[in-house]
């Protein structure tokens, strides 16, 4: 069994949205199809001379490029300061219990706050999700996020072990 206490950040719950958006597989057919009708109106442009979709398709490449831009950096933000808005707790420290049935993770109160404890068996999870940075663990409607930074380097091997035997762990880069 590996114990430690880890700590999450602003910074961690922002990485874990652009990770959402990287694995939003709608988003990027809607880019898809943007970008087809994008090349339609200009090869329309060429071909027929017609001055109006040189237009519509500029407006088209910079809306796109602007809702890219939003998506990518405003909009994690702005998610993000509205959940920790809504209770500081996320911030808080927890100490991480993993062994090869489950992960318990309780968090550490601070002074006027009450402690949890949940237990979750990798059996209940949809998926474990690694990247460089962090291990995703999706339960139900929830998310667990573990950052690799506050794993010792002396459980760092066992941890990694026991979470990528599950037949539902996949390393994503």
């Amino acid at each position: 069994m590996a114990e430690f206490v880890y700590s999450l950040t602003r910074d961690d719950y922002i990485g874990f949205e652009k990770f959402k958006l990287k694995r939003n597989k709608t988003s990027f057919f809607s880019y898809l199809m943007c970008l087809f009708f994008i090349a339609t109106g200009v090869y329309d442009a060429v071909v027929y001379k017609n001055l109006n979709m040189i237009i519509i398709s500029a407006v088209t490449v910079i809306s796109l490029c602007a809702l890219t831009l939003y998506s990518l950096k405003a909009a994690p933000e702005k998610r993000v300061k509205k959940l920790l808005s809504l209770d500081s707790a996320y911030l808080c420290q927890n100490k991480a219990l993993i062994n090869d049935k489950s992960i318990e993770i309780r968090n550490i109160p601070q002074e006027n706050q009450a402690g949890t404890v949940a237990v979750y068996p990798y059996s209940i999870m949809s998926a474990i999700y690694e990247t460089e940075e962090y291990f995703y663990f999706f339960i139900a409607t929830e998310v667990k996020i573990l950052p690799k930074r506050d794993i010792p380097a002396e459980l760092f091997d066992y941890v990694k072990k026991v979470i990528a035997q599950n037949s539902n762990y996949l390393f994503i880069k």
